[in-house]
């Protein structure tokens, strides 16, 4: 299986409705962790993206729909980018968001790469973007994917 070293992008913050509690997102896995410090959440994090990458070498190919890429909701990652850029820089703001990158030790897996799966429209499962026609315009680098993929072209769908 091919890997690729990537760092992963977390928040950690302050719940607004317990304020000695801390949460983490992973916005590339959409993983969530839960502690009661700081260092206990970060721990967490590192622990719970190791394992779902565990989960996920052990397991390819047999669930490779349920593993592929899928972050989370680009309108919850805008929330906490804005918390952390702005929000907490406020005077009277209370929050406390801190990023922080991780890495995997063993490598991502191809199938969390975004650059190896794209969304189909029609079935809205992702899938590998080999499954995607490949379009490409004349004398330019732009390229992109169509956005049924051939399972459902193939069924009529599309």
């Amino acid at each position: 299986m091919n890997t690729q070293p990537r760092q992963l992008t977390c928040y950690i913050k302050k719940t607004r409705s317990n304020p000695d509690m801390w949460e983490a997102f992973c916005v590339e896995l959409d993983i969530p962790a839960v502690g009661d410090t700081y260092e206990e959440v970060a721990a967490m994090m590192y622990q719970a993206v190791d394992n779902y990458i565990d989960f996920v070498y052990q397991n390819q190919p047999d669930d490779e729909q349920r593993l592929l890429y899928r972050p989370m909701p680009k309108a919850d990652v805008w929330k906490l980018q804005f918390e952390e850029r702005f929000l907490q820089r406020l005077p009277f703001s209370n929050r406390q968001v801190r990023k922080i990158f991780l890495n995997a030790e063993k490598g991502i897996p191809i199938q969390l790469d975004p650059h190896y799966t794209e969304l189909c429209l029609t079935c809205k499962k992702y899938r590998s973007v080999g499954e995607f026609e490949v379009f490409h315009e004349p004398n330019s680098a732009y390229v992109w994917y169509d956005k049924t993929c051939n399972a459902c072209k193939g069924a009529g769908a599309a």
